[in-house]
């Protein structure tokens, strides 16, 4: 499924979030059934088996999300994802989920690659740049990479900000090569 497909079904659910005030509330529903099916590989494996009906998966799940208390309308919309054949796609949907949610509530996620991990003073000084440019609430979420020669790159939305020491390389070859 592609990313846009998986905003969609995230995008569907969310207008009816919206609409009844939950939207809060299934977030949390999607992560507690996400983590019923990765700590469970029995579970997992019933549900992505095709040999089983999609009639009796789509009624294994429906009762297991009744009795852990899922609402009405995020029961139906995993029933839409196992009729679709879509449920191996829930990391993809719940992560669509959260940008939504994030932008309804004036939030944004930012991803840090760096050679090393950050320490609190760092990641507090970005936080605090990123939310004064970007006039919103901003989460960081540091991810190592150790593919990097060093530097950072800072990835907002669409916005990727490569302040890395490859590119710097890059660019002064570039600059050597135009003289």
């Amino acid at each position: 499924m592609s990313s846009i497909a998986a905003k969609r079904y995230a995008q569907a659910l969310m207008d009816i979030g919206i609409e009844k005030g939950t939207y809060k509330n299934y977030a949390d529903e999607l992560a507690k059934v996400q983590e019923l099916i990765t700590t469970i590989p029995t579970f997992k494996a019933t549900l992505f088996n095709v040999s089983f009906s999609i009639r009796s998966r789509r009624e294994l799940l429906q009762n297991i999300l009744e009795r852990i208390g899922v609402s009405q309308e995020v029961r139906n919309f995993f029933s839409l994802l196992v009729e679709r054949d879509r449920l191996q796609q829930l990391p993809i949907i719940m992560e669509r989920f959260q940008d939504i949610v994030n932008e309804v509530e004036g939030r944004v996620r930012v991803c840090i690659y760096s050679t090393i991990p950050l320490d609190h003073g760092e990641v507090g000084e970005l936080t605090e740049s990123l939310q004064e440019a970007l006039g919103k609430q901003v989460t960081v979420e540091n991810k190592i990479d150790k593919e990097m020669i060093g530097g950072t790159i800072i990835k907002v939305d669409n916005i990727l900000i490569d302040n890395s020491i490859r590119t710097h390389f890059a660019r002064l070859a570039e600059t050597l090569m135009k003289e």
